[in-house]
């Protein structure tokens, strides 16, 4: 009968709600800090290489050829950032599949907010209704404000 009572009775433990945000709070700075220093250091050559240059340079890797010296620079400064969102999980015995799974993520967040930015930016120099070669001396003095 004591089964029976544990199976249907309401359980009375004061449980303490769990923060949910605990590693988003975490997570969130650490990435938009990386994705805005990153930007404010190569900006200019983010600018003037096609939008896709910035995947293998988060990636380190490229399918045909050679990570040039800033892509190389860029995945060094991306890898920490990764190690220590997935070392936030604290999980113990991670998988490589679910650590992959992380980093895939992560990647993929970083390179959405770099294009963003880079877009962004670009946008609003179009805007101005003047060429893009005429307003790059004013892109080396920009600053990354708020967040992608």
């Amino acid at each position: 009968m004591k089964i029976l009572d544990k199976f249907f009775s309401k359980s009375t433990k004061n449980h303490e709600p769990e923060d949910v945000m605990k590693i988003a709070r975490i997570i969130g700075p650490l990435v938009d800090k990386k994705v805005q220093e990153i930007f404010g250091e190569y900006k200019m050559k983010l600018l003037n290489e096609p939008i896709t240059y910035i995947v293998p340079a988060v990636w380190g890797a490229k399918k045909d050829g050679e990570l040039t010296a800033t892509q190389k620079e860029i995945n060094e400064q991306v890898v920490p950032v990764i190690i220590k969102i997935i070392e936030s999980f604290q999980v113990r015995n991670l998988s490589g599949a679910q650590a992959f799974a992380i980093g895939f993520l992560t990647r993929g967040l970083i390179i959405a907010k770099i294009t963003y930015m880079i877009e962004g930016v670009k946008n609003r120099v179009t805007n101005k209704n003047s060429s893009w070669e005429e307003n790059t001396d004013i892109l080396k003095d920009l600053e990354p404000l708020g967040t992608a």
